[in-house]
């Protein structure tokens, strides 16, 4: 069972991740920067991403998002959520996702949205709702932006990994697919990072663990480094799945580079759920 040693708070990891405690005999060599994760890079595009602005109810303020378009036309988009004290931009500067889609010929739109430095992607104390702002104010944006309803994927990185299940979960007929990267999880409410959640309660409120059984009919893909800390939290929750993980657990750490490193086989995932 991870214990709150596992990790450690805070903003100094790369592509907004929580600041994860990386595990095993690297961990120490992971810190000096003498062990790395895999890596993936691939040719710059060209793909425009263009910003526009939500005038949020449900967070009570504006709220930036982003979509990258294909130039031949999308055949489905994927939304995607960013980790902890990060922006809608990491899925464009440190991921590149929609230039990682034109690499591999996938017609694919790219939509990401910011959620805030540590919603976690759900109703807040201070009257924030990031769950709500992506399904009822963000979809309807996509949609007018693309200029149809196009068949939809969730993907995310460590608090948008959670993030992305918990959208799905709340909402499994507007999605195809739903992929997490590195999600952050936890096993128990005495377990989350500070901030994360407002109390154990709020914990137990919105625990993906409880609602998996409503990704049935879903494609599901859960990847995870396997010297990342929340590696043991994310193979339960794949173990309980209600479908065949469509992931895996591969060498590599809690950060941007993995993340790459896995990208075109989430892509891949997603175009097949998309029937592409």
């Amino acid at each position: 069972m991870l214990s709150r040693r596992a990790f450690i708070g805070g903003a100094g990891a790369v592509a907004g991740a929580v600041g994860v405690a990386a595990v095993g005999p690297n961990s120490l060599l992971h810190r000096l920067g003498l062990k790395v994760s895999p890596d993936h890079r691939v040719p710059t595009s060209g793909w425009t991403v263009t910003n526009h602005q939500l005038d949020s109810t449900a967070m009570a303020r504006p709220v930036t998002w982003a979509i990258s378009e294909p130039p031949g036309g999308a055949k489905g988009v994927i939304v995607c959520l960013h980790g902890r004290n990060s922006t809608h931009r990491a899925a464009f500067d440190s991921i590149h996702l929609h230039d990682v889609a034109a690499d591999l010929g996938y017609p694919l739109a790219i939509a990401s949205v910011d959620g805030g430095a540590h919603s976690y992607w759900h109703p807040r104390a201070d009257g924030t709702d990031a769950l709500t702002m992506v399904l009822d104010e963000l979809l309807p944006a996509v949609d007018v932006s693309l200029g149809a309803v196009l068949p939809r994927a969730m993907l995310g990185w460590s608090m948008g990994g959670y993030g992305a299940l918990l959208v799905a979960e709340h909402a499994p007929d507007r999605f195809t697919s739903v992929t997490a990267a590195s999600p952050a999880l936890w096993l128990q409410p005495d377990e989350f990072s500070p901030g994360a959640f407002d109390s154990p309660d709020d914990f137990d409120a919105f625990n993906v663990f409880t609602r998996s059984a409503a990704l049935a009919g879903l494609a599901i893909r859960v990847d995870c480094g396997t010297s990342d800390g929340f590696v043991h939290a994310d193979r339960r929750f794949a173990e309980q799945l209600p479908a065949t993980n469509l992931g895996g657990f591969s060498n590599g750490y809690h950060d941007a580079p993995y993340w790459r490193s896995i990208a075109p086989a989430q892509l891949t995932t997603i175009a097949h759920s998309f029937g592409l």
